[in-house]
């Protein structure tokens, strides 16, 4: 494979030579080229060192932030002949090139669809390497762009729940699973999928084995007993509660005798979050904050900020599981509230500081807008959305908020304004994207039609109205709001007349 200038008859380095210290100098070069904003060769320098350590997951994430920087300052996606090359036989040379096709595109669903199944393919064939993790890290990326993108598709969905359950991460597998029913809730195949999925995941979880007390699948590939149980552990993110211990031990063992290296702390991190109990996340989270301090990557402050926000999550779905139980407890419901708000700002500050340090990041400003919305703090977010529409990604979602900022402020036309251009921009018309800026348009010339006296502005609400009631009748309260514009239309009419 010819990558950045390289013979295509050069020899991949054999997964016996991996070399972490080598590959540490390569990330070492990557930094320095990114921060001089030299980003093809930064890429360059990180593709390198996955040669000699592609289990090395905060450096994936950091190329990943180098490349979406690439991408604002108008990087181009690789070239054809780049793209017709698969990268030779070698596993991990074939996992490396489709990871510098994302790079040079990477809000390209495709493209990140295939790179986790090179990474679940590489991790099946040396699962020394560890990869899944690598994997799952890329379909949560792949499940998210899908999701937010214009045209969702069905297929993608279908594939990336493939591919979580070949790697035995079953909760995955059946998100991705339900996101492609609800496309088609009528295909009996996935509904069957779904089923099965959702068995796997309940015995995952449980611990449970298979009814008939024997093994199967990919069980019964493995006739070594000990070299099934190895080959079990080396997954940090499916095992049960026993086996998450035994993986917290036998990652702290190694760790405790390299702990400069910081490969075998994410291995330790990834075990530990894999237990979630906020004990063993709040030791993670020791252990990100030390290697924080020692390289002064981000990545690890961002990691930091993910796992609180996960805590604070669980800790929201136990008081959410009480209040279903007990829906008039007032001091439940009061805590709730209570821990929401504190979950809420956290997040706020969290993706303020992300976007500071991270400034040209607008997918991170689209978020904190969001947060800035949540907390009613509309000129803040305003600004945030303003900036973030310039992201191809987040236009149209960042108009429809803008919208909703202007209508919040009184501001009704620039909301009628901005919501138009949202509307027209968008090439969809029954998602939930599509129906809530159609919504918030007739809502915003609902008011100017009052305030203005105007059976123009009344009539387009009607007819707004219309097309959203017809779209989806149980939508919102939109039978009553179209019943009200309605009425507000035939009343200014007979005034006119």
């Amino acid at each position: 494979m010819a990558l950045f200038g390289k013979s295509n008859d050069a020899k991949p380095t054999p997964p016996a030579r991996r070399d972490r210290q080598r590959a540490q100098r390569f990330f070492e070069h990557a930094k320095l080229a990114a921060n001089t904003r030299n980003y093809e060769y930064a890429i360059e320098c990180y593709i390198d060192g996955f040669r000699q350590d592609p289990g090395n997951l905060p450096m994936h994430e950091a190329m990943r932030e180098v490349a979406l920087k690439r991408k604002l300052a108008g990087g181009k996606p690789a070239k054809l002949t780049d793209k017709l090359k698969k990268g030779g036989k070698d596993t991990i040379e074939r996992l490396l090139h489709a990871e510098m096709l994302s790079a040079k595109d990477p809000l390209n669903v495709s493209l990140l669809v295939e790179l986790m199944a090179r990474a679940v393919e590489a991790d099946t064939q040396e699962p020394d390497l560890h990869l899944a993790e690598f994997a799952y890290w890329v379909g949560c990326i792949a499940l998210e762009a899908n999701q937010t993108a214009k045209a969702p598709s069905k297929q993608v969905y279908i594939k990336v729940k493939d591919l979580f359950a070949a790697i035995k991460t079953f909760d995955k597998a059946v998100e991705a699973c339900r996101m492609a029913l609800h496309m088609e809730p009528e295909n009996t195949k996935l509904q069957q999928d779904m089923k099965n999925l959702e068995a796997e995941r309940t015995m995952q979880e449980g611990g449970f084995e298979d009814a008939t007390g024997q093994e199967g699948g990919f069980r019964k590939l493995v006739r070594d007993p000990r070299k099934q149980r190895q080959l079990e552990q080396q997954d940090a993110i499916t095992k049960t509660r026993t086996a998450v211990d035994e993986q917290i031990d036998l990652h702290r063992t190694a760790y405790d005798k390299q702990p400069e290296d910081l490969n075998l702390l994410g291995k330790l991190v990834t075990a530990l979050i894999a237990k979630e109990t906020d004990e063993a996340e709040n030791e993670a989270v020791a252990l990100l904050k030390k290697a924080f301090d020692q390289t002064g990557q981000y990545a690890y402050k961002t990691h930091i900020g993910d796992v609180r926000i996960k805590q604070l999550n669980r800790r929201l779905r136990v008081l959410q599981a009480q209040l279903k139980s007990k829906p008039d407890d007032a001091q439940l419901r009061a805590k709730f509230q209570q821990l929401s708000q504190q979950k809420l700002k956290f997040e706020h500050d969290e993706y303020a500081d992300r976007v500071k340090n991270h400034p040209t990041d607008m997918a991170l400003r689209f978020e904190l807008g969001r947060r800035l919305f949540a907390l009613k703090q509309y000129d803040e977010a305003i600004s945030a959305f303003q900036q973030a529409k310039v992201a191809p990604k987040h236009r149209v979602a960042s108009m429809e908020y803008l919208g909703r900022c202007y209508m919040a402020r009184g501001w009704f036309d620039e909301a009628v304004d901005t919501l138009r251009q949202g509307v027209e921009a968008y090439d969809r018309t029954d998602d939930s994207l599509a129906l809530d800026m159609r919504y918030h348009l007739m809502l915003s010339l609902k008011q100017l039609a009052q305030k203005n006296q105007s059976v123009e502005q009344a009539r387009e609400a009607q007819k707004i109205a219309s097309q959203v009631l017809q779209t989806d009748i149980n939508y919102r309260d939109i039978r009553k709001q179209l019943d009200e514009v309605r009425k507000l239309a035939d009343s200014l009419t007979k005034e006119v007349g």
